[in-house]
């Protein structure tokens, strides 16, 4: 078990988690949770380097981001709520995220960005509000940067103690196994159970 998650950390490359983070950025599957702690494993490894793994993250995230925004902006709301469900985006995260940034503005973009469920979808109000883009750049990066940077300073300072606790305690790695598993099957079934709609 503990060489399938050598093997993933081993994938992890700069063009692969740059491509990672840009559908993140768009609101897909795998949160930055899990990618960026991944960074400071590496990082620790020797295999990345830290201050690169956190610049090609947080870019790939800013590419997703933006263009969120241009959809919002020049798409609308509709295309989103007809084919956001092929990624795993509800209904009701978009009218939750339209609501923070209803209230919020400027002030929602930065602010959300540290907050999982939300962080990639303030993005398309933004851009359905046409906020100014040099400021939903900057509130966007500043975001970004530093929520990656923190959870790769956590994977760099836990993670490799955390995986070599549970490559002594196997049990705990099939337990990370099926949380993944399922975290996935959920998101299959959220886009199965949307089509069926």
């Amino acid at each position: 078990m503990f060489s399938i998650i050598n093997a993933f950390t081993n994938a992890l490359n700069y063009p692969t988690l740059f491509f990672l983070m840009v559908i993140e950025g768009l609101g897909g599957p795998i949160p930055s949770e899990v990618l960026m702690p991944l960074v400071g494993i590496l990082a620790g490894q020797g295999k990345m380097d830290f201050v690169a793994g956190v610049m090609t993250g947080t870019l790939g995230s800013l590419v997703g981001s933006l263009i969120a925004y241009f959809i919002g902006a020049y798409l609308g709301y509709p295309i989103l709520l007809k084919y956001g469900k092929y990624i795993g985006i509800t209904e009701r995260e978009v009218n939750m995220a339209h609501s923070w940034f209803e209230r919020y503005g400027a002030l929602a973009v930065f602010l959300l960005r540290f907050v999982p469920a939300l962080r990639a979808l303030i993005s398309y109000p933004a851009g359905v509000a046409k906020m100014r883009l040099l400021l939903f750049t900057v509130l966007t990066f500043a975001g970004h940067t530093i929520w990656d940077l923190v959870l790769a300073y956590l994977g760099l300072v836990y993670g490799q103690s955390v995986i070599a606790e549970l490559e002594k305690n196997s049990v705990y790695l099939y337990a990370v196994a099926v949380i993944i598993v399922a975290y996935f099957l959920y998101k299959v079934v959220k886009v199965v159970k949307g089509k069926a709609r």
